[in-house]
């Protein structure tokens, strides 16, 4: 089946389930930025359906390999519906289960990572993946500025207080420059691209 209907087909999916992906905003940053670094090993957490990953497959090195990860049973057995249908099966590793606890046991070195999962986890799972990242590697997080809470005038809501909290603690990481270089782009609900400045904790 070719890449582009299984891209369309998820789009549907996830319009009618409400699964989240990334938005048409986002698709073209995300295909350039995949593109310009050509990744060989990459890290996704929070598969979803696999919409992401399959992009990334298309756009990262011919010999590149991808593992990524999803907790959620359904979404998980979607993702592998798609990924089974196209040419980059082969070239995907999807595991299911807590991401927290998976990085832990991951050997890298990896030189392109997305963070897609639960958003008050990205700081946390980065320092789990730091050991792990090659030098120079690309760290893409996606939803950093949620809805305009995280670097807005907008008060969040109480149910969003502490994702809002602890994505203001992973820019604020990401954004030192003794450990990355990092620009935010505000598109869709914001991407944040930090580059690695090598293994500073050795």
């Amino acid at each position: 089946m070719k890449i582009k209907d299984i891209l369309n087909e998820q789009r549907i999916y996830a319009l009618l389930h409400d699964v989240p992906i990334l938005r048409e905003s986002e698709v073209e940053l995300f295909e350039d930025l995949i593109s310009l670094y050509k990744p060989k090993r990459v890290l996704e957490v929070g598969t979803a359906i696999g919409y992401s990953s399959l992009l990334l497959a298309k756009h990262m090195d011919k010999e590149g390999q991808l593992i990524t990860m999803e907790l959620d049973d359904v979404r998980h057995g979607m993702a592998s519906h798609f990924i089974s249908q196209s040419d980059y099966a082969e070239k995907i590793t999807l595991l299911k289960g807590d991401a927290t606890e998976l990085l832990e046991g991951l050997e890298g070195p990896f030189d392109l990572v997305f963070l897609d999962g639960p958003k008050g986890q990205y700081l946390k799972q980065l320092e789990l993946i730091e050991p792990q990242l090659a030098e120079g590697a690309v760290v893409l997080a996606d939803n950093v500025l949620f809805r305009g809470y995280v670097r807005g005038d907008k008060e969040p809501p109480r149910r969003f207080k502490t994702i809002v909290k602890r994505l203001q603690a992973y820019l604020t990481y990401v954004e030192q420059k003794e450990y990355y270089n990092t620009t935010i782009y505000p598109m869709g609900d914001g991407m944040s691209v930090s580059i690695w400045k090598g293994n500073i904790h050795d």
